[in-house]
């Protein structure tokens, strides 16, 4: 069974990646993933990787689990692709080997029943912020520098 992995996007904060490996609950306030939205419940969903998918269990949440927008009423098996919504925070559903997770500071392994810091938040988006759309393909250090002078066309 190759392991699951969910990309989380909680209101007003950068995605996240965390690992499935193990049962765990999604929820404000529960041992598993935690989630900053005020419209899901402390224990709100359970996501269990077997082998023929990722179960999504609602457990009895006031505004429900939603899996490609259709509210859930049994539990479901996802699969890579799939969105899962709790409240305003978005899971998307992800499959494959830990070499084809992101090595970042924001993957989590459940197992440890870790939740992602705010430093590491910040780590994460400067390293997004190293290379942005449309900036020259060429690492910093090898862009002329505007001070340089620049060679005119024509004049040699």
């Amino acid at each position: 069974m190759s392991g699951y992995w969910v990309q989380v996007t909680e209101p007003g904060h950068s995605p996240r990646v965390v690992t499935v490996e193990v049962e765990v609950e999604v929820g404000r306030d529960c041992d598993g993933i935690l989630i900053e939205d005020p419209t899901a419940s402390r224990r709100h969903a359970k996501l269990d990787p077997t082998a023929v998918g990722l179960v999504v269990e609602d457990l009895g949440s006031a505004n429900g689990t939603y899996i490609d927008g259709e509210r859930i009423a049994e539990p479901m098996i996802v699969q890579a692709g799939n969105v899962v919504r709790i409240g305003e925070t978005e899971l998307v559903i992800h499959q494959g080997h830990e070499t084809e997770h992101r090595a970042t500071t924001a993957a989590i392994s459940l197992a440890e029943g870790h939740r992602i810091s705010e430093e590491a938040r910040k780590l994460t988006q400067a390293s997004q912020k190293m290379h942005r759309p449309g900036q020259s393909g060429r690492p910093p250090s090898q862009r002329p520098s505007p001070s340089a002078p620049r060679e005119r066309p024509g004049l040699h």
